[in-house]
């Protein structure tokens, strides 16, 4: 026999039901043909009993898709119905008054001790001046205060002298009566040009 007569005896004995032995032992196609049709009819069913318990699941589970299919559609229509929670009101929470504490803290850099700066030594009646800036000319001394007064003394540069009167403005000056080693007069504190001839010293 040849391969596709095998093949199609091994068809017609699985419809029947009753394999040949030999043939199913020996033959390579017989048995392929038996197997693929024993198994198409176990799946279909042979007609000649219930069908197999694969098939008949099979057709529940389509018949329960189908009801849940059908309920979904009719219940899923209604519009759902919110259901309304009481509203929460906030009660208010005492909050303890804490007192600040104030941390006293030790200074990381120590402090600077504040030293007092000393007095400027100025101009006063009964004070020492010494004469200076007059470029080693004599500073003179007139009668009253005034450009207009005739000299009647003259100090040298570096000589120290006593104040006796004053402050008195005359002729854009500022005039002090002073006394020196050669005489009393009114001399000129400083220069137009804020020159000081008159330089205050502290006596010692």
């Amino acid at each position: 026999m040849d391969t596709e007569e095998m093949y199609r005896r091994g068809v017609a004995d699985a419809e029947q039901g009753t394999p040949h032995p030999f043939y199913y032992e020996h033959y390579y196609h017989y048995r392929r043909g038996y197997n693929r049709t024993r198994r198409r009819l176990y799946w279909l069913g042979d007609g000649s009993g219930p069908r197999p318990l694969v098939f008949r699941l099979a057709i529940v589970a389509v018949v329960l898709l189908g009801l849940g299919v059908g309920a979904y559609s009719v219940l899923g229509r209604r519009a759902p119905q919110t259901i309304g929670a009481p509203a929460v009101t906030a009660q208010p929470t005492a909050v303890s008054n804490v007192a600040e504490v104030a941390v006293e803290r030790t200074p990381i850099f120590p402090t600077a001790t504040t030293v007092p700066s000393p007095t400027p030594v100025v101009l006063r009646v009964g004070g020492l001046a010494r004469v200076s800036n007059t470029g080693g000319r004599p500073l003179r001394a007139r009668e009253g205060p005034g450009l207009q007064a005739p000299a009647r003394a003259a100090f040298s540069e570096g000589e120290e002298v006593r104040l006796l009167e004053g402050p008195e403005e005359a002729d854009g000056y500022t005039w002090w009566r002073v006394e020196g080693a050669s005489g009393t007069g009114w001399s000129a504190q400083r220069s137009p040009e804020g020159m000081e001839w008159l330089v205050p010293i502290t006596e010692e």
